[in-house]
Formats: C-alpha cells, sequence, structure tokens
C-alpha cells in the first residue's frame, strides 16, 4: 500500500484529518476557508476517535462558548460519520427555526464541497433531498432538521445520529421534555450511534443542567474563552498596554490570577465584555465561560452572593469529617460510633465552652414520601449550628455549621436522631418548622425534655399574645430569613463546610415573578435549614453536660458498694478533699 492510499484510508476513518484537509467552512468574514481545529474542537475528535476504537456509542454533551467552533465541528462529526456508513438516518434539531437553519447550512456546505473520493462517482449528494430541509447522501444515510417544540419534533422515526444544538433553550413545558422525546428516537446500542448535545448555559435546571452534572455514559467537554488562539488582541504599543494595566479592575486581577492568562487574553476579554456583553460581567460569564460550573450560575439570578459561596466551595474539599450515627440511652447519655453508612455527617464534635442551634426543616410530608424516589421529593434536613465566639487570643470565630442529617426516614426516626443530637451537643435549641410534618416533630421533642423555639401569636378573638411552638413560615417569615442569610452571607458572618448545602444555595435563584426559590429539579431543604438556625443564632444554647449527683456522706453510708471491706469509703479525691473542708 502507498503512502497515499494510506492517507486517504486515513481519511476516510478520522474525521478530524478529514476536517483539515477537505472540510470547507465560513470564517467570520464569510469567506469559504480550510479550518484548522482549535482545543474544543480536538477535545471533541479525540472522544470521537476513542469511541470509535472501543466500537461504542459516541455520546457527548458539549458546554460552548460563543462562535468557538462547536456546532461547525458537530456537523463534521455527523457528516463525516454518515458519509462512511451506509443506510444511517439522522436528525439536527435546535431551538429555533433560525438556529436549526444555521447549523443545517454547516452540514450542507460541506457535502456540497467535499472534493475527498468517497467512491467513484464523486457525488456526495442523491437526488430527491430537498437542500433546505432533507439531504441524501451517496452512502444512502439521510440527515434532516427540526426545530425542537414544534407539532411533529422527534416524530421521525428511528435515528443512529443526532445533534441537539442550544438544548438548554428547548422549550419545556410541564412534564414534556423535548430533549427526553428527542432521545427516545435515538438507537445506542454500538459505535455506528453519534449524538452530540451542545449548548450555552441557561441556569441551573433542565436536561442539559443536569445531564452535565451528573455521573452518566455523556463525555463532558468543555473549553475556557482563554484556551482559545483568537481569545487575544494585541496592544498597538507599550503606552496602551501601561494604560491598560493601571485600570485593570479587580475583576480581571482575580481573573488573572485564577487561570493564569496573559495581557493579551485580558485586552481580549475586556473588548468582548463591552462591545458584546454590554458591560455584564454575569453576561460574560455565561456567553464566554471560565470554568463549566460559574457559567450555569450567571445565567441564572442567584439569591447568594456567588463569589462568597465560590470561596467556600473552594475550601470544601479541604474540610474534615466524620460520618456516624448516634445512639441515645436512658434518654440521657448520648454515644457516636463512626459508620460510612452512618446518617450524621460531623465536622465538629461538641465542645464543653461553645453554644449551639439547630434548625430542621422537614420533608413536605407522608404523601409525598408515599410517591417513591421517582418523584424526587423533598427531604428532612437537620443543621447543628455554633455560635460565633472569641476564642482565648482574642481571634473571632464566625457561626458555623457543625454537623447535618439528610434523610427521607419516618418523621418518628426522624424526631429521635433530632433528640439525640441535641442532647449530644449539650441541650442544643432547636428551631424545627412546623408547616408540614414539623408539628408531630414538635411533640416528640416536647416530650423529650428539648428546648423547642417558641413564637408569639395574637389572638384576633381575645386580642391576647399566645405562645405556640415551632417555627411558622408564610410569606413574610420566608422572605425574612432568606433576606437575613443573603446579608448574613455578604457579609461573611458564617461558614459552610458542606459542598451539598452550598450546592443547594448556588442553586437557590430568584424565579420570573421575583421570587427566590430552589431552581426546577432542585431542592432547598438544607437553604431552609440553614436560614432558621443562622436567624436565630443569637438563641444558641450553651454546652450543659449530663449532671452528676455529687456523693454525700448519707450516700456512701447507705451504699455498701461504696464502703471498703475495712471500714474505710471509696470516695474520688476531688469529693474528698470536698468532705475535708
Amino acid at each position: 500500500m502507498t503512502e497515499e492510499d494510506k492517507l486517504l484510508d486515513l481519511i476516510r476513518i478520522d474525521p478530524e484529518v478529514w476536517f483539515s484537509t477537505f472540510a470547507v467552512i465560513k470564517d467570520k468574514r464569510g469567506k469559504d476557508i480550510k479550518p484548522r481545529a482549535n482545543t474544543l474542537q480536538k477535545r471533541m475528535f479525540a472522544h470521537y476517535r476513542q469511541c470509535q476504537v472501543e466500537k461504542k456509542p459516541c455520546k457527548m454533551i458539549i458546554l460552548k462558548p460563543r462562535q468557538k467552533g462547536a456546532s461547525t465541528c458537530a456537523q463534521a462529526l455527523t457528516y463525516h460519520h454518515m458519509r462512511k456508513n451506509e443506510n444511517l438516518a439522522g436528525s439536527l434539531m435546535g431551538d429555533i427555526a433560525g438556529t436549526s437553519d444555521k447549523v443545517f447550512e454547516i452540514y450542507r456546505r460541506y457535502a456540497e464541497n467535499d472534493n475527498f473520493p468517497w467512491d467513484a462517482t464523486g457525488t456526495n449528494l442523491e437526488d430527491g433531498g430537498n437542500l433546505a430541509d432533507l439531504m441524501k447522501l451517496r452512502s444512502k444515510s439521510v440527515y434532516g432538521k427540526e426545530t425542537a417544540g414544534s407539532k411533529n419534533a422527534g416524530r421521525s422515526g428511528t435515528i443512529q445520529v443526532g445533534n441537539m444544538t442550544e438544548v438548554a433553550f428547548w422549550p419545556n413545558t410541564g412534564q414534556k421534555d423535548p430533549a427526553l422525546g428527542y432521545l427516545q428516537s435515538l438507537y445506542d446500542g454500538d459505535n455506528v450511534s453519534l449524538v452530540v448535545a451542545d449548548s450555552t448555559p441557561n441556569g441551573p435546571s433542565g436536561w442539559f443542567y443536569r445531564t452535565w452534572t451528573l455521573d452518566n455514559e455523556w463525555a463532558k467537554i468543555f473549553a475556557a474563552w482563554w484556551e482559545f488562539d483568537d481569545s487575544e488582541i494585541p496592544f498597538k504599543s507599550k503606552v496602551e498596554l501601561q494604560d491598560f494595566k493601571d485600570t485593570l479592575t479587580e475583576d480581571e486581577k482575580s481573573e488573572m490570577q485564577r487561570f493564569d492568562v496573559n495581557w493579551e487574553q485580558m485586552h481580549w476579554r475586556r473588548r468582548t465584555l463591552q462591545d458584546k456583553c454590554n458591560g455584564d460581567i454575569s453576561k460574560f460569564r455565561q456567553e464566554y465561560p471560565s470554568d463549566p460550573e460559574e457559567c450555569f450560575l450567571m445565567s441564572s439570578r442567584p439569591r447568594f452572593h456567588v463569589e462568597v459561596l465560590k470561596e467556600m466551595s473552594d475550601a470544601a474539599p479541604s474540610q474534615q469529617f466524620t460520618v456516624g450515627n448516634l445512639s441515645l440511652q436512658d434518654n440521657k447519655t448520648v454515644s457516636y460510633n463512626i459508620d460510612r453508612a452512618g446518617s450524621w455527617k460531623v465536622y465538629n464534635q461538641p465542645e464543653h465552652d461553645s453554644k449551639y442551634v439547630i434548625g430542621v426543616d422537614t420533608c413536605t410530608g407522608e404523601d409525598q414520601q408515599m410517591q417513591g424516589l421517582a418523584a424526587d421529593p423533598d427531604y428532612h434536613s437537620v443543621q447543628v449550628w455554633r455560635a460565633p465566639y472569641e476564642d482565648w487570643n482574642g481571634d473571632w470565630h464566625v457561626a458555623r455549621m457543625v454537623a447535618v442529617h439528610h434523610s427521607r426516614i419516618d418523621i418518628g426516626v426522624l424526631s429521635e436522631e433530632i433528640i439525640a443530637v441535641a442532647k449530644w451537643y449539650g441541650g442544643a435549641f432547636v428551631v424545627p418548622e412546623v408547616n408540614n410534618t414539623g408539628l408531630a416533630v414538635v411533640k416528640y421533642l416536647l416530650e423529650a425534655g428539648v428546648s423547642v423555639y417558641q413564637r408569639r401569636k395574637i389572638n384576633n378573638s381575645t386580642g391576647m399574645v399566645e405562645k405556640f411552638f415551632g417555627w411558622q413560615t408564610d410569606k413574610v417569615t420566608r422572605k425574612t430569613l432568606i433576606d437575613h442569610m443573603a446579608a448574613e452571607l455578604m457579609d461573611r458572618n458564617f461558614d459552610i463546610p458542606d459542598p451539598d448545602i452550598l450546592h443547594e444555595m448556588k442553586v437557590f435563584v430568584i424565579n420570573e415573578k421575583g421570587k427566590p426559590e430552589a431552581a426546577p429539579g432542585h431542592h432547598d431543604d438544607h437553604v431552609l435549614s440553614s436560614a432558621l438556625a443562622i436567624y436565630n443564632i443569637d438563641s444558641a444554647t450553651s454546652y450543659r453536660g449530663h449532671k452528676k449527683k455529687k456523693i454525700t456522706t448519707r450516700m456512701l453510708r447507705k451504699n455498701p458498694s461504696l464502703m471498703c471491706p475495712d471500714g474505710f469509703m471509696r470516695v474520688p479525691l476531688s469529693e474528698y478533699k470536698r468532705l475535708r473542708r
């Protein structure tokens, strides 16, 4: 076999080699050019190549920056794959008709301008296809386009090749998710299957976000804005460079420090921020992300300060904790046993000179739990918080979450857990929400002698002030809790070491109606439990150990077990000194 034949075989097998030798695209000026794969595209090609070698379906999800070639590469992969494999059905679906049209045009340009000798005819397209909506290749493979939300979307039959573009923006009404409908028509049994889902972020919710964040068979491919060669603008002179350095903002300094970007890259960032994002940092981080987590948050309206949460999240992996179970004996003594399958995550065990408060947010109730895991019901969240204090060296320690329980267990069992942890932390003050199953929890706690929050309410009939146990959440008190927590976070007045709690705070957003709530598909159990504890942190109670009865002479004389055979009494040294005084 000649070297030329080897090269032709390589081009026939490898889409990246074909892309750099025979593909034709339009550049940003509108001219037809031969492309060269950038960082993001190389990662996409590499994953496809790996799947082909391993003979498995190729499923990749692309978190893409604007105008960095993700769609160009996705269409190169689908075209090359369908040209080398026979009798495949493929479909492109965009969020709107305009998106589908633009991306479909990239595929059509590949097919019309491809000069690679796939077969003797030298023709890539067959007659019978409508080039605007459907293309038939000489390989007998057919590729069409659809629009998410249209009447017949996803009803074109079984497909082996798919491109879901801007999928985070697909319309999602009620329980109907067009992404799931599209994937139900996809055959993914072997390496003939290829599907690329690409999008810019659109908030921490929906199929795209869930698929990106979960551990699954989808390959996650991302490239930051500073990884592209065209994300640089050179300075015209040393004077211009110095002026730029003199006007560097705190945000720009942080970006340079975090990602080690150079001055020319920061010049591009500032220009793009001004020209294409109207000076909106949040929009830039959404459209041209530096990391895959930040862009999802910036594309929504987070209720809590993102930068402070990021600082806590960065520190969370290094936080030490144990997992275990609490056991209560005789309603007095509590033991903590380390167990990987335990129900408590403990960051700081009880300290005798500290004060503690416990926030409790319970599941919506038994009805919701009966729906099963598929319904994704709420959880119980029980959090122990240590009040702020000044140590012997004069250093100030902010309030800190020190232990957390998160489950869907029966309300009676949950009450036992709360009683045990309250006693373990020296009789900690408990603030349970009573909107749902909290009333049952309060009953158990009071019977066990636990100190429980009381609220005051005026009786409209008598005009008298009455007291009720537990925190009642309504529109006013809920807003009060969330606003107070947000303000305390801004001032860095508390510390949360747990990544699960921090994640819930990150995806706690302001919806279209201006109401703060968990983003679709997420929970707010941890958020409300934290808010209850933080709001009532001043009511935290000092650690109180189990009281031991003092030994008296009378007790010793009445208890023979405390007496020695020779008539002397067995007395602890401390008690002996007290009796001698």
